[in-house]
């Protein structure tokens, strides 16, 4: 549907709400996109992890939603009027929506586009395995904030099961996983397996989809190795798949990424979840849909601005 004539008569603010917010792009992407969009409404960082001041903000009848990041994200879920599905079964929200009540009020709704920015990002990349209708496992490197989002895509809408994890930090993994058990449902209740080592990945099979999440950093301490050394023997198995490198900064093209491309694997650079899951928040706070937005002028506009901050080294531009 076109976006509506309300959206352009009065100028509304989004946040970011979160900290640190060093090298982000979201207010970049965010501003880009209702720029070209030819909406007025600006986008900006709220850098803070006061739940109250965030909330005095989203409530004032200028905001027109808002985005949440670490450290938040867990605990904004308390403080919304509502969750969507997606952001209950997955026990973190980086998007709230405004919604207004019977009487006029305005309702908070708490909801996670993240995952709606992993299964883009892999389905464009090779949906060959989703359309076959045939379960293959798929797998998380790393063991932080993006992988919540990351198992729901894959075990929800991917046909992935089980979900392999490896980590540099065993504990993480342990902790991750009890956390899937207890808020597992009928609808979302994906087997998880922890890699422990390099020699356990020749008993599995070959994951179809894998997510990391881990800095682009060589590997130094003895935890780091182990989980580089799991996940190129998980390359180097005779079925190939497809990576998303979520990691973008500072280039997206990563050392991880060519390790992949050099055994066979399809990889995706992480900016395109990173401008797939915020697509999804605009849809959202604007209520429209996809083909209503300028697509490739959005991903050509970041595409260049990251080339650019990689080569001079700048901070990433509000607008």
């Amino acid at each position: 549907m076109p976006i509506a004539q309300e959206y352009f008569d009065k100028p509304a603010k989004t946040y970011l709400f979160g900290t640190p917010l060093k090298r982000t792009y979201a207010p970049f992407l965010h501003n880009t996109i209702t720029r070209l969009a030819g909406v007025p409404r600006n986008y900006s960082k709220f850098e803070s992890n006061d739940i109250e001041a965030f909330l005095k903000l989203v409530n004032d009848p200028e905001c027109g939603g808002s985005a949440v990041t670490m450290p938040n994200k867990v605990e904004i879920c308390k403080h919304v009027h509502e969750l969507t599905e997606d952001g209950g079964l997955i026990g973190a929200c980086n998007t709230v929506i405004i919604k207004k009540g019977p009487n006029g009020e305005r309702i908070l709704v708490g909801h996670n586009t993240d995952s709606v920015g992993v299964l883009e990002s892999l389905r464009k990349a090779d949906d060959s395995h989703i359309k076959s209708g045939k379960t293959r496992p798929g797998m998380i490197f790393g063991a932080g904030g993006a992988s919540r989002a990351a198992v729901y895509a894959m075990n929800r809408w991917m046909n992935c099961n089980p979900i392999y994890v490896a980590n540099r930090d065993d504990g993480e993994v342990e902790a991750l996983i009890a956390d899937y058990k207890k808020n597992a449902s009928p609808d979302f209740n994906p087997t998880m397996i922890h890699i422990k080592t390099p020699e356990q990945v020749a008993e599995l099979e070959a994951p179809a989809y894998i997510v990391s999440a881990v800095p682009a950093f060589p590997p130094v301490s003895e935890g780091e190795k182990n989980a580089r050394a799991i996940i190129e023997a998980i390359f180097n198995k005779s079925e190939k798949g497809v990576i998303l490198e979520m990691c973008y900064f500072p280039h997206p093209w990563t050392e991880l990424a060519q390790i992949a491309q050099d055994a066979g694997w399809n990889v995706v650079t992480g900016e395109q979840a990173m401008i797939w899951q915020g697509i999804e928040q605009q849809k959202l706070w604007l209520n429209i849909e996809e083909k209503d937005l300028p697509l490739p002028e959005i991903f050509e506009s970041v595409r260049k601005q990251l080339e650019d901050d990689a080569k001079t080294g700048n901070e990433p531009p509000e607008q």
